[in-house]
């Protein structure tokens, strides 16, 4: 009977370990999927704001317009920088949460696993 008993508690142990990693990988995946987007946010970004830096010195007639042209392309496009940077501390203090979440209850389970009486066969 004691074998059997250290064999369950074994395999509950054991998905309990496959339970955490596999929550772990899904925060990860999370992670590193939302700061992909913001990557590539901002790569988009640069590429149209290049663009748009391009038609509008194409069409400036002289100093004082491109002067102009490039005083509003930089404050636009530092506000969509800032922007992007706000969304990423935003998506860093979510995944932080979720850290905290699964270890916390990772103690919580190894808590309530130590505290289980062992049986005297």
């Amino acid at each position: 009977m004691q074998n059997e008993e250290m064999i369950q508690q074994w395999t509950e142990m054991n998905q309990a370990a496959m339970e955490a990693i596999k929550e772990l990988g899904e925060i990860n995946t999370k992670a590193m999927t939302r700061l992909t987007q913001r990557q590539m946010d901002m790569v988009n970004l640069y590429m149209e704001e290049g663009t748009k830096q391009i038609e509008t010195l194409s069409q400036a007639k002289g100093a004082p317009d491109i002067v102009a042209a490039q005083s509003r392309w930089f404050t636009e496009l530092n506000g969509k920088v800032m922007e992007n940077a706000r969304q990423t501390v935003e998506d860093l203090v979510d995944v932080k949460a979720d850290f905290t979440s699964w270890a916390e209850k990772g103690m919580e389970k190894a808590k309530v696993g130590l505290s289980k009486p062992e049986s005297n066969a």
